[in-house]
C-alpha cells in the first residue's frame, strides 16, 4: 500500500465500523423466543400512566398491571408489537410511549445525535488532515543565533 490509500485506510475502516454499528443498532432483531419475552419487551416501551418515568414493566401500579395483562391478551390473540402499541396509543395518547416516534419533528431526537457525531468525526478528520499536511518548519539562521545567544548568557558552551 502506498500514498493516499495508506493514509485513508484507517479512516475508511473507522467509517465502516461506525456505520455498521448504527445499522445493527437500528435494525430490529428476529423477535423474542416466547410470548412472555415479547410481552416484557413491549411493556418496557410503554409508559405507566400513573407513575412518573416508569415503564409498565417496572411499575407495580394497578394501571400498569392492567396494561401488562392487556398486552399479554393481545399477544395471545396474535397481534404484533406494532399493533399493540398502536392500540395503546389510540386509548391513552402518544404520551404512553416511552420512545419518541422516529418520524416527523420527534424524529429529530433520533437524527440529531447521529448528525452531531458525524459532524464531530468530520471535524476531527479535517483537523488531523491539516496537522498532517502542515510542513515542519526548519529553524532559520535568526533562530539559531537567538539560541546561541541564550546559551552564552546562561553560561553554557561557548
Amino acid at each position: 500500500m502506498t500514498g493516499p490509500l495508506r493514509r485513508w485506510l484507517p479512516w475508511v475502516t473507522i467509517a465502516v465500523l461506525v456505520v455498521s454499528a448504527l445499522v445493527i443498532a437500528v435494525l430490529d432483531d428476529e423477535g423474542p423466543a416466547t410470548d412472555a419475552d415479547q410481552g416484557r419487551r413491549i411493556a418496557a416501551t410503554i409508559r405507566c400512566p400513573t407513575c412518573r418515568g416508569q415503564s409498565v414493566l417496572e411499575s407495580d401500579a394497578p394501571t400498569a398491571r392492567a396494561i401488562r395483562d392487556e398486552i399479554d391478551r393481545r399477544i395471545a390473540a396474535g397481534e404484533t408489537g406494532r399493533e399493540i402499541r398502536a392500540y395503546l396509543v389510540s386509548v391513552h395518547g402518544r404520551e404512553i410511549l416511552l420512545n419518541p416516534p422516529r418520524s416527523g419533528v420527534a424524529g429529530l431526537v433520533w437524527v440529531l445525535p447521529v448528525a452531531a457525531m458525524l459532524a464531530a468525526l468530520a471535524g476531527l478528520a479535517l483537523t488531523f488532515h491539516r496537522w498532517q499536511a502542515r510542513p515542519v518548519s526548519q529553524p532559520t539562521a535568526g533562530d539559531r543565533a537567538l539560541v546561541e545567544s541564550a546559551r552564552r548568557q546562561a553560561g553554557g558552551d561557548p
